[in-house]
């Protein structure tokens, strides 16, 4: 374990070196907290549907997710993995004495706590400051945004674990890459990344709570604004947890058919 750790100790600290780019990006995710939020108040104050959470709960939602998109398949990709995959330099990969499946994971973690924890501070602090109703509210009650930030962290592993998944198709040449990069956007869709779910149809919310990508972003903004009993943070867990388990045999099993088919040429 010294290994893995020591790899997302060092990816950790490489995400923390670029200071321009940190105060572009906590830049960008105010911005875009504010303009959605106007766009969800311009809704409700004008809209005709119902909705089952309120204007300011919504809102507050659209700026949790400005601050933990990050945590979401799609955002800070190790395009140096993608480039080896389809330049097939991912051979080398098999020269190295460890696990490549837990070692892209670890990588993978590191690039989605990493911007997290940057932007955690000064995004929320923002938001905080930013007048009704565009600006985040306060979390229903302590408990519930220490259950927010504490589920948040458990759905990391299933976003790391999608992520991997998606390496493994495009690891196979049978699928490539056009599917892989649809499994993100679909991924991010459904994680409540660009919409609360519960704005969603009524028809689909049990579908929505149940399938795989809502324990990554959704469930866990849910329990801030309250729009979720607390007593069901157990439950939200142990469905991150399954899905995590689901996508790691997947994935494992998938990258390791590939390697075992893996031809190497050249010289």
């Amino acid at each position: 374990m010294k290994a893995y750790l020591s790899i997302l100790r060092q990816q950790m600290i490489g995400q923390l070196q670029y200071r321009a780019g940190f105060w572009a990006g906590t830049l960008n995710h105010i911005f875009w907290g504010v303009a959605r939020a106007a766009i969800l108040v311009a809704f409700y104050l004008y809209g005709q549907g119902e909705a089952d959470i309120t204007m300011r709960q919504a809102v507050s939602m659209v700026w949790l997710q400005q601050v933990a998109g990050s945590l979401v398949p799609g955002w800070n990709t190790d395009i140096a993995l993608y480039t080896q995959i389809r330049s097939g330099d991912v051979a080398y990969e098999l020269l190295r004495p460890m696990d490549a499946y837990a070692h892209w994971y670890v990588k993978s973690l590191a690039g989605r706590l990493g911007p997290f924890l940057l932007v955690l501070v000064p995004v929320l602090g923002a938001g905080l400051l930013v007048p009704e109703p565009w600006g985040l509210g306060a979390p229903a009650s302590p408990l519930h945004a220490l259950a927010c930030l504490l589920t948040l962290l458990s759905g990391v592993f299933t976003s790391c674990a999608m992520i991997l998944l998606s390496y493994a198709m495009l690891l196979d040449v049978r699928v490539g890459d056009a599917p892989s990069r649809m499994a993100v956007t679909v991924a991010q869709i459904l994680s409540g990344l660009y919409l609360p779910l519960q704005l969603w149809p009524e028809a689909m919310q049990t579908f929505l709570y149940y399938q795989p990508f809502a324990g990554m972003l959704d469930l866990p903004v849910r329990l801030y604004v309250g729009a979720q009993p607390l007593a069901r943070a157990g439950e939200i867990v142990l469905l991150q947890a399954f899905w995590t388990a689901v996508f790691v045999l997947a994935g494992r099993a998938w990258i390791g058919r590939s390697f075992k088919k893996l031809v190497i040429q050249g010289g």
